[in-house]
């Protein structure tokens, strides 16, 4: 009967200690992401031509070069994307988007993480829409 509970434990920690060592089953998907912003004035009309910068709390600066402007998207600006997947976890940071133009300036917190496998950037939060004032 003891050599039975002895086994019996050895087999169960065993058990126990293969779970804690699961790696995710990870597909990643083909699919972009890309997270926008909508900048209006105060009458609610798209702002253009805005001057933007998109940092973290480290002070690093991501820059969309490259992007073109999404079609009928008057005023939107890109806050993140799928290209600095590598930059999260799956614990959210802060990106602090930012943007002037004729000397009105706009400021927005937002936060993003990643999935556990790192194939995607989500928004955990911030706004969809900010008013240039």
């Amino acid at each position: 009967m003891k050599a039975l509970i002895i086994v019996f434990g050895v087999l169960l920690l065993a058990v126990l200690i293969s779970c804690e060592n699961e790696e995710p089953n990870c597909v990643c998907t083909t699919e972009f992401r890309t997270y926008l912003v909508t900048v209006i004035d105060t009458l609610g009309n798209p702002v253009d031509s805005l001057q933007t910068r998109v940092t973290n709390n480290r002070g690093k600066l991501f820059a969309f070069e490259g992007l073109s402007q999404p079609p009928y998207m008057d005023g939107a600006y890109y806050v993140m994307t799928d290209g600095y997947v590598n930059d999260f976890s799956t614990n959210p940071e802060k990106i602090i988007f930012s943007g002037n133009k004729n000397n009105l300036d706009i400021t927005a917190e937002f936060f993003f993480n990643t999935d556990e496998c790192g194939c995607h950037v989500y928004k955990v939060s911030g706004p969809d829409t900010l008013a240039l004032r």
